[in-house]
């Protein structure tokens, strides 16, 4: 079984922002593949299903983005879960908004909700998917970027790379991680 966790903050107000997009293409692949996201466990939301044919649970943390090991941790713990059927979802501002890139293990790369998994870990072998949201270039503080909606006129490139993730998500479901790396790394969402 696979574990899709998407990262983001919890609360109406943090909705549409720019760090919350790893919880909105998991929240696409429960309404594609009809999993009812609603059980409350292991500090997060959780919801089982088929994608693919694979069984999976899609999880959305409810603890604050730099809280997130929290939630894995938890998972971990209490269920039968190993860190290699881990896959996690979050945004990237090193990234180009478009861009996606899969990854078996790597650093936080400064993503405080990937630093908080795993430091609580004591690992960073487990894969992510981080999806780019950068439509410029990032110094210093990035905080009220990130926890900003985007501007009206680049949500249909947020669109296009919501469904770009989720194929490459089911991709490595039904494919194997090597074989959505291959194809999906070197796409732009919008082209192929």
């Amino acid at each position: 079984m696979k574990f899709i966790i998407g990262l983001g903050n919890p609360g109406a107000e943090h909705k549409g922002t720019k760090h919350n997009i790893g919880l909105a293409i998991v929240e696409k692949l429960a309404k594609d593949y009809k999993i009812k996201i609603k059980d409350r466990r292991h500090f997060s939301l959780t919801g089982h299903g088929k994608i693919g044919g694979e069984e999976v649970t899609l999880i959305l943390p409810q603890t604050f983005m730099n809280l997130s090991g929290h939630a894995v941790g938890e998972l971990i713990s209490t269920h039968s879960c190993e860190v290699e059927d881990l896959l996690v979802v979050c945004d990237d501002v090193n990234l180009e908004l478009g861009k996606i890139k899969l990854k078996k293990q790597g650093s936080p790369g400064g993503h405080k909700g990937l630093q908080s998994i795993e430091h609580i870990l004591k690992r960073d072998d487990f894969a992510r998917l981080k999806v780019g949201i950068a439509t410029e270039v990032h110094k210093g503080d990035i905080t009220g970027y990130v926890l900003s909606p985007f501007k009206r006129r680049l949500l249909r490139n947020v669109s296009h790379v919501i469904a770009l993730s989720e194929e490459a998500v089911v991709a490595m479901i039904t494919d194997g991680m090597n074989m959505a790396m291959n194809k999906y790394n070197k796409q732009k969402a919008g082209t192929s």
